[in-house]
């Protein structure tokens, strides 16, 4: 958004009058910006699951083929994996409000075609590849342009809750968007999922498009430099003590538990768990998430970020033996949602340093490498699990996760970071990288 030039001769005449219009409400419910976040936030989350599923269930109504539905995920996973790291360092150089409608009705156009060549029978397994591919491109590029667009919106002292709320979208779509897409598809018509799904992505561009907030990024970019422009979000990551330790942590968990699922679905069928029994787990999974992701600001403003974090990785590793014992599948779910339960803490936790670190104009780059550092570890953690589990059954394999989390609970506890945790109110919301990386100058009146 450009000012006016009688809005710039205001700006410079009356510089309090600008603070007033940038500050932000007490609370996030009565903060219109952040309502509409929200809502195109949770929209997104929602419809990402829902062609998640219903992409693989397309196809094979189309060919049959199981190893064609797989092949449609494998495509989904290229774009987070290629092009984070381009994607965040566009993200800082252009209009993060341009990058999120344009991603949004990319999304859109390339759904919508779904619905409209199956009505005219002529969907093909080649367009569904490709739809694939668009649409894990658009998302990608939203997440990382709408976390750090986030800070704009609620101001520096809302970024715990503000994650807290993100974590929460990501978890209840991920617990009734599955089942919807499902019912959708077999109880109206294979279409309807995707037409869902394209409407939804117009009404997240309105949203985005209807935020008054500066999403930035602010000021002019630099000449570019593409080797330094992509690894500068893992520099950055690096320079920063408390970012750096609780992305190390973040990213050996999500490496560890990659293949978590298949583990539980292993010991639940060796103690004689029904299918339905076996889905409880994940439902308990998923409320463990929920309650965390709400609970995790209170649990650190009670007792302390140290002890959130520290305690987390041990209470995880004192949880996780218990899947050794001969429990029913009931009793896995609620060790797996006990665990799901810190594990969504400490994601709140990392988000809000991250947010409240690094500056503004190098988030889109960090988040892009945290992106990268996410959907890497997935592929590799899945197949070590199913190799412990091959080698040494699930024993050996539980046996195995659990040195693992020790050492990630010793390290927490010996940190430097951790126990240093210099987070004061002059640093937030403003990054301390290295001269070679400082952020670009803030410029009043520009949003790019």
């Amino acid at each position: 958004m450009t000012s006016t030039p009688s809005g710039r001769a205001a700006e410079h005449k009356a510089p309090s009058d600008r603070e007033a219009i940038d500050e932000k409400p007490a609370s996030l419910r009565r903060n219109r910006d952040f309502r509409l976040w929200w809502g195109g936030t949770m929209l997104s989350a929602v419809g990402d699951e829902v062609t998640a599923v219903a992409l693989p269930l397309m196809v094979l109504l189309l060919t049959g083929s199981p190893l064609h539905a797989g092949l449609v995920g494998s495509v989904e996973s290229i774009p987070p994996l290629l092009l984070s790291l381009p994607l965040g360092m566009l993200v800082d150089r252009v209009s993060r409000r341009l990058v999120m409608i344009t991603a949004s009705l990319l999304s859109a156009a390339s759904i919508a075609t779904v619905p409209i060549a199956y009505l005219m029978d002529g969907l093909s397994l080649p367009q569904l590849y490709v739809v694939a591919f668009v649409n894990s491109l658009a998302a990608t590029a939203y997440r990382i342009a709408d976390t750090a667009a986030l800070p704009g919106i609620t101001g520096p002292h809302k970024l715990g809750e503000a994650a807290s709320q993100s974590e929460t979208i990501f978890g209840t779509s991920a617990l009734i968007a599955p089942p919807l897409a499902g019912l959708m598809f077999e109880s109206m018509s294979p279409a309807a999922p995707f037409l869902l799904d394209a409407l939804s992505f117009v009404a997240i561009a309105a949203a985005i498009l209807a935020i008054r907030s500066r999403l930035g990024p602010e000021g002019t970019p630099e000449p570019l430099r593409w080797r330094r422009e992509l690894t500068a979000g893992m520099r950055i990551t690096a320079r920063l003590p408390l970012v750096r330790t609780l992305t190390l942590l973040t990213a050996v968990g999500d490496f560890l538990f990659a293949g978590i699922g298949l583990l539980l679905i292993v010991l639940a069928k060796e103690s004689g768990a029904s299918g339905f029994e076996v889905g409880a787990v994940f439902t308990a999974a998923g409320v463990g998430s929920l309650l965390g992701a709400a609970l995790a600001p209170r649990i650190e403003a009670g007792i302390g970020l140290r002890a959130a974090v520290v305690g987390k990785h041990w209470l995880t590793a004192l949880l996780f033996p218990l899947l050794l014992v001969d429990l029913p599948g009931w009793g896995i779910g609620l060790v797996w949602g006990a665990v799901a339960f810190q594990v969504a803490v400490l994601n709140v936790i990392q988000m809000k340093y991250l947010m409240s670190q690094v500056h503004s104009a190098q988030l889109g780059r960090v988040q892009g490498f945290m992106t990268f550092l996410s959907k890497s570890s997935l592929p590799l953690g899945y197949a070590l699990t199913g190799f412990l589990l091959d080698r040494w059954g699930s024993w050996g394999t539980v046996l195995f996760f659990e040195a693992v989390l020790v050492c990630l609970a010793v390290y927490a506890l010996m940190g430097r970071a951790l126990r240093a945790c210099h987070v004061t109110k002059s640093t937030e919301g403003a990054g301390t990288g290295a001269p070679d990386d400082q952020p670009l100058p803030n410029r009043r009146g520009i949003e790019r």
